[in-house]
């Protein structure tokens, strides 16, 4: 029988490089990337013999560490527009393009009950099942909600190639 120790260490690694993954898959930032994995196992590791699905609870945590991230970049980029529209306004550069649109800003765009099954579902790649005990719904409605976030989400980047 394995210490509780060994049992998460071993869950460490073999969840380590996925968890990474999947937040630089959102972030697009390597570092921030490993920074926001270590911390979601270290949110973890005082809660792990009361975890009954410790996929879904990690993926959860990097999920929320994820978008709090993207919202200090936002944060971020108001500030740096404010001063780029003061630079702009003053001649010297050109404005960016506002058309541009990623699926990223797409996702941002959701509804946050949206929002948090497309990330767990289509990005950390969780089942069904797992995404409706990381947000505590039921499995039915997680359906519901991951249907109508791909009508938003093909509406959105539709109307973008229009």
């Amino acid at each position: 029988m394995r210490s509780q120790e060994e049992e998460f260490t071993a869950f460490y690694t073999g969840h380590y490089p996925e968890l990474a993954g999947y937040c630089w898959s959102l972030t697009r930032d390597r570092e921030l990337a490993h920074d926001l994995t270590q911390e979601a196992f270290a949110r973890m590791v005082s809660r792990w013999r009361r975890i009954d699905d410790p996929k879904a609870y990690l993926y959860r945590v990097a999920t929320n560490l994820v978008r709090r991230a993207w919202r200090d970049r936002a944060t971020d980029r108001t500030t740096i527009d404010a001063v780029a529209a003061d630079v702009r306004d003053s001649g010297h550069h050109p404005e960016p393009d506002a058309s541009v649109i990623t699926l990223r800003t797409a996702v941002e765009a959701l509804p946050r009950r949206l929002r948090d099954v497309v990330l767990l579902h289509y990005f950390a790649d969780l089942s069904v099942e797992a995404v409706a005990n990381a947000v505590g719904r039921p499995a039915g409605t997680v359906k519901r909600q991951l249907s109508e976030a791909r009508v938003l989400l093909a509406n959105e980047l539709e109307a973008l190639h229009d």
